[in-house]
């Protein structure tokens, strides 16, 4: 009699030990039905052991596509709304920065044919890179198209044909001419010229940070759901320990949750 209330007793310390150790209810005070209680702000929501063990995990591609598509989505499919805040504010950032350097760059091109058109007779109608390349480089179109025919004869010494070709398309005419008389304005329209140049730049580069932003946000998308079902497995690895009287004695009786 002595050795079974000994053995009792060293079987309930044990058992509570054991529970209160991994932070497990026993049965005999929780039933696999008993509720837990989890409050979000104001509301309290209630959910069974069991519904909360067996939560749906989440899809590693649908959160990594969701935040390439859009970035934070994937986020917020997961569950963490505080990076979708971020990289969304990051997105609306970066185009706004791209937007306003686009702008600034039409706008500078604008002034810039403008200014040419009036300073050196350019020709307003052509909005071509090339042309205006040319402008910039070359103080008249006279000098670029002298040196467009010294090239073709390097090239061509003995074939005035093959000159003739080569100069073609590449002289102008008087309706493109242009002639800076001053070289302050010719300045001038060289320094509207590096500042659209150096906006559309900016615009290209935004568009970069942009890809860059949906890549990061789809890979930390993965990653969150990644770690989120790792967890959701540990929460269905759980174990009680349980004793329970018998016309002999006690039985002890291990029971698992994989």
């Amino acid at each position: 009699m002595m050795k079974r209330a000994s053995a009792l007793a060293l079987l309930v310390v044990l058992s509570t030990a054991i529970a209160a150790q991994d932070g497990v209810p026993r049965p005999s005070d929780l039933s696999s039905d008993s509720l837990i209680a989890s409050t979000t702000g104001d509301k309290t929501k209630v959910m069974s052991q069991k519904e909360k063990a067996s939560a749906p995990r989440k899809s590693i591609k649908k959160a990594f596509f969701l935040s390439l598509l859009v970035p934070g989505v994937g986020e917020h499919y997961v569950g963490q709304r505080g990076y979708t805040k971020g990289f969304l504010a990051s997105e609306a950032l970066i185009w706004s920065f791209a937007l306003l350097s686009r702008y600034q760059g039409r706008l500078w091109k604008d002034d810039y044919i403008t200014f040419a058109a009036v300073h050196a007779g350019a020709n307003p109608q052509r909005r071509d890179d090339g042309y205006y390349k040319d402008i910039y480089e070359w103080p008249n179109s006279y000098w670029y198209n002298e040196y467009q025919w010294v090239e073709a004869r390097d090239l061509y010494p003995d074939d005035p044909a093959a000159q003739a070709a080569y100069v073609a398309d590449r002289l102008y005419s008087e309706a493109d001419a242009w002639e800076w008389r001053d070289y302050q304005e010719w300045e001038r329209f060289r320094s509207l010229r590096v500042k659209s140049e150096s906006a559309y730049r900016r615009f290209t580069y935004a568009v970069g940070a942009v890809l860059l932003n949906h890549g990061l946000s789809a890979v930390n998308a993965a990653r969150l759901a990644k770690r989120y079902n790792q967890k959701q497995v540990k929460r269905r690895l759980s174990w009680d320990l349980d004793l329970w009287p018998c016309p002999d004695g006690l039985t002890l009786r291990v029971r698992g949750d994989f």
